[in-house]
């Protein structure tokens, strides 16, 4: 009987974790560490508009993780403030490859075609974030964006 009712109650604590998202999370690798380390450090030159030290910590994390989404956008956008846009748009091209949903790739690109002068392209990613999130931050920022460019266009 005492069997039967830890089978039941362990059955039961499966399925109510299972309905929440699935109990604790998984552990996180050293190499997820380290990307989070490296993000966070980059972060930090970045407020300061030091592009070239975020972009070595940047290139090194992805010798490490070239699979992270989040490192290339970052590479993205660095690359974009520095006005190298051939390599912002590789950037972000690579950072939607690995995940195509990835709402901040989609809103720096968008940014990066307002930076180009080709505002339709931009307009074309905020239909695309439009389909991914409905009204979020990120297509909050680049409306507003393309709004304030095309402000200035007139």
């Amino acid at each position: 009987m005492w069997r039967t009712f830890c089978l039941v109650a362990g059955l039961m604590l499966a399925g109510l974790a299972s309905a929440s998202g699935g109990g604790s999370p998984p552990a996180r690798s050293s190499a997820d560490s380290e990307t989070s380390k490296a993000i966070a450090s980059a972060r930090q030159s970045i407020d300061q508009q030091q592009w070239d030290q975020a972009l070595q910590v940047l290139d090194a994390a992805r010798q490490r993780d070239p699979r992270n989404a989040d490192l290339w956008n970052w590479t993205g956008y660095c690359e974009r403030k520095r006005g190298n846009l051939q390599q912002a748009f590789a950037a972000y091209d690579e950072a939607l490859r690995l995940n195509p949903r990835h709402l901040g790739a989609h809103e720096y690109l968008g940014e990066a075609w307002l930076q180009a002068g080709q505002p339709e392209k931009a307009q074309a990613v905020l239909d695309q974030l439009k389909t991914l999130c409905g009204t979020c931050e990120e297509e909050r920022d680049l409306a507003a964006a393309i709004d304030t460019y095309r402000a200035k266009a007139q």
